[in-house]
């Protein structure tokens, strides 16, 4: 059992780290919209399930989420060192009143507890930030998408 386990944890890395050179969408972007509906309805745990995946593979629009999320203690325990994590590798993006409201955190923060936000901001950029995962986003600017809107896609080829 332990060996057919092995076999197929080495397929599934192969799969992630690919092989050919096509780049890859994970979600879409109506995706993404659909599993941010669960939050605005005030479901959070399923938000919460919703959009832990998404957030771990770099998609900012799920990161942001549960950032707030954390920051509120929205199904989840209460915590600014976790929610500015969130908040922190989602700003990657560039999305001004996104690092807007991060500096607001931030600077309202003890000495100890931007300490703790830069550490953790730092492992979350290395584990779930645009490199980390091969992600490439970019604004929209198209008329027939909604002007600003943030469209990301896996770089991971297979």
């Amino acid at each position: 059992m332990a060996k057919c386990i092995s076999v197929a944890a080495i397929l599934a890395v192969g799969l992630l780290g690919g092989c050919g050179s096509t780049p890859v969408s994970l979600y879409s972007d109506n995706t993404i919209k659909k599993k941010d509906k669960a939050y605005k309805k005030g479901l959070y745990e399923q938000a919460f399930y919703d959009l832990k995946e998404p957030a771990a593979l770099g998609y900012k629009s799920a990161q942001y989420t549960l950032a707030f999320m954390s920051l509120k203690g929205q199904y989840l325990e209460q915590s600014t060192k976790l929610g500015m994590g969130w908040l922190g590798v989602a700003k990657e993006e560039g999305v001004e009143n996104w690092s807007a409201q991060y500096d607001a955190f931030y600077s309202a923060a003890t000495t100890q507890q931007k300490q703790q936000i830069d550490e953790t901001v730092e492992l979350y950029i290395t584990q779930f930030g645009v490199k980390a995962q091969n992600m490439t986003c970019r604004r929209s600017t198209s008329p027939r998408r909604t002007f600003g809107e943030v469209k990301c896609s896996s770089s991971h080829l297979i």
